[in-house]
């Protein structure tokens, strides 16, 4: 079965999916906001946070960050040209989106959406896409996005840690945006991935190459890149068809380290 990763900036594909990109198998990896912004257009926020003068000049260097990462495990992306949020003075409607995305993808492909943890909008609006999607009989799962989802801390049942106690404020806060999607909680099942030495080692090869993004990335981190708890985790839930519910899952499902 073919996989597509539907990745909303030139950077969450690595971050949160590289048990898929390292991984065997046919590929299509969307990078969905890339568009370049207007060349008069002023340095937006996050362009000027992270020590950019052009923005139009700063999406190129990305794309060319994003390609070079990706080559790590001889992957190519496919870039969208919408705006990123930071780009656009008005809101951008989803059904272009979507039947762009469709456009791309084969029968029969299973689609891994932005979870949009972290309330990003341009997240929340690939996860919109990837529901869409599912609707039209497609299979999805939602993956954590990283750094984003990791805010406060992973939930105890991804580390292991604390697994038994009481809900804590991450795994709180995750579920409230799983609700958002409509889907049964039940119905959704998790799986830990939690990445070997090698595939970490490879994993944090792949987002060095992301050169004007580390700075931010390690601040949003709140912890350095390199820390195994920072990106060596990643998870995904596998939501039911759209027409049916899954089976409730038990425990904690973690899959076969890659």
């Amino acid at each position: 079965m073919v996989a597509a990763i539907l990745s909303p900036h030139l950077d969450d594909a690595v971050l949160s999916c590289w048990h898929l990109i390292g991984q065997p198998g046919e590929l299509i990896i969307i990078n969905v906001f890339t568009g370049l912004p207007g060349p008069a257009d002023a340095v937006a926020w996050w362009d000027d946070l992270t020590g950019a003068t052009d923005s139009a000049q700063r999406v190129r260097d990305r794309r060319e960050e994003d390609r070079k990462a990706l080559a790590v495990a001889r992957r190519t992306p496919v870039n969208l040209d919408f705006l990123d949020e930071q780009y656009r003075e008005e809101d951008q409607p989803l059904a272009p989106v979507t039947v762009r995305i469709r456009d791309l993808l084969i029968p029969g492909a299973e689609i891994h959406a932005p979870a949009a943890l972290g309330g990003h909008g341009d997240h929340a609006l690939v996860r919109a896409a990837g529901l869409e999607l599912r609707a039209a009989g497609f299979e999805v799962s939602l993956y954590a996005d990283l750094p984003h989802a990791t805010l406060h801390g992973w939930p105890g049942w991804v580390t292991g840690e604390d697994a038994q106690a009481p809900k804590d404020l991450a795994a709180a806060l995750w579920d409230r945006s799983l609700a958002e999607t409509g889907v049964a909680p039940e119905s959704m099942t998790p799986t830990v991935h939690e990445l070997d030495p090698e595939a970490h080692a490879l994993k944090l090869m792949a987002v060095n190459s992301y050169g004007t993004q580390l700075s931010g990335l390690a601040e949003f981190s709140r912890r350095p890149l390199t820390d195994r708890e920072t990106l060596g985790y990643e998870v995904v839930w596998k939501l039911p068809a759209a027409a049916t519910v899954a089976p409730a899952h038990a425990g904690r499902h973690v899959a076969p380290r890659p």
